[in-house]
Parts: C-alpha cells; structure tokens; sequence
C-alpha cells in the first residue's frame, strides 16, 4: 500500500495500449503515469509525446531509469513472461496482458517468483467484468441452472492480412502469437473455465490456417470435458466474411439456459430460467451494452481494482492473479498439444 499515487509504466506500445490501456491510466487518480517503453523508437516517442510521458526504448533502460510501483506488459504474447519475469525481478508489481504466457512452464515460474519476491502478480481478463458476464455468474453461483450439461463458445470474428503485418508482422508467428486460440480466443477460454467452475480434465483439438499466409492457425474446434462433468466446446474463426459477427458463450442446464452475445460477450440474447430471481432477471434486461472495440470496458475495472489494492490497501477485492492467468494457459497448451498429436489430452500438464 502506497500514500502516494502508483508510479506506472507501460511497456509496448501498440495496437491494446492504444485501445484499451492509455486513456484508462490518464483517467484514475490513483495512477501516476511515468513511462512508456517500445523497442520502436518512433512508436515510443509518439505516445510518450500523445501521453505526456517519458519515453524508453527498452525494459532495462527503464527499470534502471524509473522508480517504479507498477508495470503493465503489453508486448507480444511470447514476450510476456520474459518481460514480467524482468519487472518482478526488481521487485515491482506487474500486471500481464493475455496470456500470461505461452507454455505452463514459463507461468509457473512467474508466478513462484512473483511470490518469493511478495509481489503482485495481475493477468488481464478483462470479460470477466462484463456486466453480462458477472449477470451469468451470479445465476450459476446461486444455482439457477441446476445441473449444468454444457458449455459452449463461438466466436465469428474477421481479422484482414493487414492486422498480421502489423508491427513487424508478429501475429504471424507462432511463438510470438498463437492463432485464434490465443490471440483473439483466449478471453473466451478463461471466461469458460470461470464460469464452469472446476479444472479441465481432457480437451481435443483441430486446428487450420487458410487465406492469410501466416504460420498461425485461423479456424478450429475443440471438445472440453471438466471434473464436474460439464463439457465445453470452442467454435473458433477470424474468416468471418465481411466483419466480426459473434463472439458468444451459452450455458445449458437443466433448469437454465443462458446465451450471451453479440460481437464480444456483451448481449443477453436468451435468458430463460425455471425459477425467477427478481434481482438478476430485472438487471438482465438492462445489461447490454455497445463497447467501442471487442475490448469492451473491463480494463477500466481492471486498473480500478488494482488502484484500490496498491494504493488503499483492499486485500479482499477480487482481481485476476497470476495462478488464474495460468489456468487458461495450461487448457490452450493442452489444446495445441492435442493438434499437435492428433489425439485427446488428458490434465493438469506435468512440468516438461
């Protein structure tokens, strides 16, 4: 906990700093917004100019130049863990875009060095507040659904050969990006185990790539089982011709069943129940909303929760922490494995 406003620093400065981070920290009292660090010079020194920041052109430069409370890491996805590994070094609390990382491994040693350091250690899963989201969250923890049978996510997304050339064309790689499932689909994963509420225990796999020339995979499908025996299933494109159509999630149980939609999770398109529950179906009816990109809002809400811990000292308060970053990490590690290898991959992931 801190008196004083939370020194940040942003670390890559693209397409979701843009989006979703810099006009987030302008806004919060409790941030005192330093830094902006891009291995681009140019990139950098715009937005330190835009953000009326200090600019930096690579992590060490920063740490060293900065006295820093809190980093946010928005570099490519197989740079995350590397970079935050970095910033908890120095004992810095650190707050990860999605994924945490690329392989369980890499996660795991984050966060137990995150830990040996007693520092915080945030993974961005931002759906989760959705205000349709916490709706359908609620109805399951006050047993609305009964027993729940399924599962299942769509998403109909359109992503243009522009959008993997981009800053160097890393959403083409593999190792920097992942596909669909990683990159654009990961949200919809972490959203399904939280509502779900019990680990994966197989998932099976098929992935594609077609009409972009890219090493990533554009379309695919998968089959989920859980240990309480809910299955989920992943329906999964960026060809959607010719924009995003659908980004929805739809639980089915015997007393209930729930879709939320539209183009990010931000619709309540069914909404039906054996019983009613006055509070959450009148809240329902109001609850959809038209975020300005597929980001939504919950990144607002994000730094709000962090604010209140770092700087007000709320233990209590619920924000995504590493060790639930990791949770989707091991399913998409799975999933991949399982293309990989043709077959049904069982879980949790040993250490390789």
């Amino acid at each position: 906990m801190t008196k004083n406003r939370i020194r940040t620093a942003l670390v890559g400065c693209g397409r979701v700093s843009r989006t979703a981070h810099y006009d987030v920290l302008q806004e919060l009292d409790d941030f005192d917004f330093v830094a902006v660090c891009d291995n681009n010079r140019a990139r950098a020194d715009e937005w330190a100019q835009k953000n009326g920041t200090k600019a930096y052109y690579s992590l060490d430069e920063l740490l060293d130049g900065e006295s820093l409370d809190f980093v946010t890491i928005n570099t490519p996805n197989g740079l995350h863990a590397r970079h935050a590994t970095k910033v908890v070094e120095r004992g810095i609390n650190v707050m990860v875009e999605k994924p945490l990382g690329m392989l369980v491994d890499e996660a795991d040693d984050l966060i137990d060095m995150a830990e040996d350091k007693g520092v915080r250690l945030y993974n961005v899963l931002q759906n989760r507040f959705n205000d349709t989201n916490q709706l359908l969250k609620k109805s399951i923890d006050r047993g609305r659904f009964g027993r729940i049978f399924t599962c299942n996510v769509t998403m109909r997304w359109c992503r243009s050969y522009g959008y993997y050339t981009e800053g160097n064309g890393w959403r083409m790689r593999r190792d920097l990006a992942g596909g669909v499932f990683t990159n654009q689909a990961i949200h919809y994963v972490d959203t399904m185990q939280w509502l779900v509420g019990a680990p994966a225990e197989t998932v099976y796999a098929k992935m594609g790539t077609c009409v972009h020339p890219v090493d990533v995979e554009t379309h695919g499908s998968a089959i989920l089982s859980f240990k309480n025996g809910i299955i989920g299933s992943l329906n999964l494109t960026i060809l959607t011709y010719p924009e995003d159509r659908e980004g929805s999630i739809t639980i089915m149980g015997e007393k209930g069943t729930v879709k939320v939609g539209g183009t990010c999770m931000n619709k309540i398109l069914e909404w039906d129940f054996a019983e009613t529950d006055p509070e959450l179906d009148e809240a329902a009816q109001r609850a959809n909303y038209e975020p300005p990109t597929v980001y939504g809002f919950g990144h607002q809400e994000m730094y709000r929760r962090i604010g209140r811990q770092l700087r007000h000292g709320d233990q209590d308060i619920d924000i995504p922490n590493g060790r639930e970053g990791r949770k989707s990490v091991e399913i998409l590690e799975a999933l991949y494995r399982s293309e990989r290898e043709g077959g049904i991959i069982r879980l949790p992931l040993g250490r390789r």
